[in-house]
Formats: structure tokens, C-alpha cells, sequence
């Protein structure tokens, strides 16, 4: 029933896992950075996490929701150079929640 703010610094990023039950999660990584592919697993219970990502980043969503939603709200840039692809791997699931992914 509470909530935590987190801002991700690190350089090389290579994921993680967030948890939440009856309550939320909001990670930055909008100053983080990943070589080539970092994978995040998310478990959402009546309860909801929001993703503040980089905008070039990739999203690739393995995420099942039931009686939740999940919405990527950012503008997509292309990333025209393809030898430096940054991928973020979505895995998990929410149940009468809902994930958001943003950028700024």
C-alpha cells in the first residue's frame, strides 16, 4: 500500500526486477544507459509501474496483463544507426494493475 521512486544512474545497465503488491513502483532510467540489451521483469498485483526510459531505447514487451493494461506513451525516434541498437526486454506480468512506459 505505498509506493517507491527510483533514478537509475548506472552506465551499464543490465536490468532487474520490480515487484509490486497493492502498490507502486516508478524507475528512471532516463540518465541510464545498456550496452546492447537489458531485461527487466515486472510483477504487478493491484498495483502499477510507471518506466521513464530513453527515447532511442527499444522496447520489446513480453508482458501478459489480465484485467490490467500496459501502455508505451512515448514519441518513437528511429534509431537509424543499427550497429547501436539499445534494447529493453519487458517480461512479466500484471493482474488488476498496469505498467506505463514514458520518456522526456
Amino acid at each position: 500500500m505505498g509506493s517507491v521512486k527510483k533514478n537509475i544512474l548506472s552506465k551499464n545497465f543490465k536490468g532487474g526486477e520490480i515487484t509490486n503488491v497493492f502498490g507502486g513502483s516508478e524507475v528512471n532510467l532516463s540518465q541510464a544507459d545498456i550496452e546492447k540489451t537489458a531485461t527487466l521483469e515486472l510483477v504487478n498485483v493491484f498495483g502499477g509501474t510507471r518506466l521513464i526510459i530513453p527515447a532511442n531505447w527499444e522496447v520489446h514487451s513480453e508482458l501478459v496483463s489480465v484485467f490490467g493494461n500496459i501502455e508505451d506513451k512515448r514519441n518513437i525516434q528511429p534509431n537509424l544507426n543499427s550497429e547501436n541498437v539499445k534494447i529493453l526486454v519487458l517480461k512479466g506480468n500484471t493482474f488488476m494493475g498496469g505498467i506505463e512506459i514514458k520518456s522526456y
